[in-house]
């Protein structure tokens, strides 16, 4: 009884690192994110701005050759983890080590027979010239991502996330403080790319250097191969998280070379500032819920299905607090924040906020059902999903972009279709079903009452911007502070009767 009261209090002690680390670490990552973006943006402009995030969003597309093993091999790093089974570990290691280092090779000539492709979707890059050596060395980057880096997945899957959270955070500090100073010396974006995978690259070979001094076995030369059942479960998942991979990347890496194809670079520089700040947002929530799911895996390893229910319950209203309160936030000061920042020039208006900010909900809300199916591995079950989402969204994208004109509306309009007609109902289907066991019916109920509390907020917010200005600093601040109060007392209006309120309240407390 004892023993299983420490492992409780360990995985309860490990979640609360996790989750306050990544979450302090994200918030001082953006800080430096965002004044890395102001002096790219004085430095080299909005042309270029916009090529970066064309070249992200390209790249993104190569890494499905990486097909979801990493989710993969954690999920099966759980078990074997949590009871000390050393063996199967080093196993899983060494088969993570091989597919990794096939993936970056992939990766890298993929990545260089697209180079003769790239005009079809870079439209407007007058004065910009050496396109494709900026190219280059972006692919330099996402190919020595994959090197070295494999073993953060036994940190992570050891529920020790903390640690590469500031492994990480070290080096993109050096790398910003770098990039910065050459920006000013030499206006130069080669130089700028060459510093982002030099520090990708030191950062792997560090984090590796941890990893073999806290898990010395894994650098063992007599590891044996993995037994015909976990070999079965691994390329069965495999296949099931590959179409996820698919899918996710579609929609999600799809939006800027739509952008670039239809409207053109200036479009995807400006809508990238508000990415940044809406990725920003729910990077920093995700960091500081996701974090748990190590240790949810941990639990679901010792089969205590009304325990996890429980759990899921409870994550599921705060991670239901976390969407509400940073989208109606998000919505209500976004364009103040830009208009301060780097100015009203590129602002967006009302309407495609309003777009972004369900976007950014729609994405959000959705993570309390991808948290525990990533902990179930319940990968093979949901593997015709992302290509039904995938299809769904390109579908609505384009009939946005060619028929309507919709432009930067229409790339978000197709997106948020593609997740009420497919994730909506069908990720909370596989976890209900295949994972607790229990009825939909509270679920999609209490999922249409949420949107409803939304749709609210944001109407008494669209009301009182019509009434108040932002055209400087101070202003600014004036309005972040009614904002803040008045979301503030619609959250308390609208959530604070629900009986999972008052038990999220009691746990924040404990945490203080």
């Amino acid at each position: 009884m004892a023993k299983e009261v420490n492992i409780i209090k360990s995985r309860t002690h490990y979640s609360m690192v996790n989750s306050s680390v990544s979450a302090i670490i994200y918030l001082l990552r953006t800080l430096l994110g965002f004044v890395s973006r102001s002096f790219f943006i004085h430095y080299l402009g909005v042309n270029f701005l916009g090529l970066n995030g064309l070249f992200t969003n390209v790249l993104s597309f190569l890494s499905l050759a990486e097909l979801g093993i990493g989710f993969t091999i954690v999920y099966e790093l759980y078990s074997p983890l949590a009871t000390g089974d050393t063996e199967t570990t080093k196993s899983l290691m060494l088969v993570y080590r091989k597919a990794y280092t096939i993936i970056g090779i992939v990766v890298g000539v993929a990545g260089i027979c697209l180079v003769p492709f790239l005009s079809l979707i870079i439209h407007g890059t007058s004065g910009i010239s050496n396109v494709y050596q900026y190219y280059l060395l972006f692919l330099s980057n996402s190919v020595v991502s994959y090197f070295f880096t494999y073993k953060r997945s036994l940190l992570n899957a050891d529920q020790k996330n903390y640690i590469t959270v500031v492994n990480d955070f070290v080096f993109y500090s050096a790398s910003v403080v770098l990039q910065i100073l050459f920006l000013v010396l030499y206006q130069d974006y080669s130089i700028f790319l060459i510093i982002q995978v030099l520090t990708t690259l030191a950062s792997n070979i560090y984090i590796s250097s941890v990893v073999n001094k806290q898990y010395p076995y894994i650098r063992e030369k007599n590891v044996k191969p993995l037994s015909k059942a976990v070999s079965t479960e691994l390329k069965k998942n495999i296949l099931g998280n590959m179409s996820t991979q698919i899918g996710s990347i579609i929609v999600l890496g799809s939006d800027n070379i739509l952008l670039s194809a239809f409207v053109g670079l200036s479009a995807v520089g400006i809508y990238s500032n508000y990415t940044l700040i809406t990725n920003a947002v729910k990077s920093i929530v995700q960091q500081a819920t996701s974090s748990i799911i190590s240790s949810v895996g941990n639990l679901v390893a010792k089969k205590d299905n009304l325990k996890i229910f429980s759990v899921f319950q409870e994550y599921w209203f705060i991670n239901s607090s976390a969407s509400f309160l940073t989208s109606t936030i998000t919505f209500a000061l976004i364009n103040g924040f830009i208009s301060v920042w780097i100015g009203p020039k590129y602002l967006l208006p009302r309407k495609t906020v309003c777009l972004i900010a369900t976007y950014l909900i729609v994405l959000m809300y959705q993570g309390s059902t991808r948290t525990f199916i990533s902990a179930y591995g319940l990968f093979w079950q949901q593997r015709w999903k992302p290509i039904f989402e995938a299809g769904t969204n390109l579908g609505f994208s384009l009939f946005f972009l060619q028929v309507f004109h919709l432009g930067l509306d229409g790339v978000l309009l197709g997106t948020i279709c593609s997740s009420i007609f497919v994730n909506a109902w069908y990720e909370p289907y596989i976890a209900f079903k295949f994972g607790f066991h229990q009825s939909l019916y509270m679920y999609f109920l209490r999922t249409l009452l949420f949107y409803m509390k939304y749709s609210v907020a944001i109407a008494v917010l669209w009301i009182v911007q019509l009434h108040l200005f932002v055209d400087s600093l101070m202003s600014f601040v004036r309005f972040t502070f009614v904002s803040v109060i008045l979301v503030g007392v619609l959250y308390l209006l609208l959530f604070s009767w629900e009986k999972e309120f008052r038990s999220a309240f009691n746990r924040f407390k404990r945490m203080i």
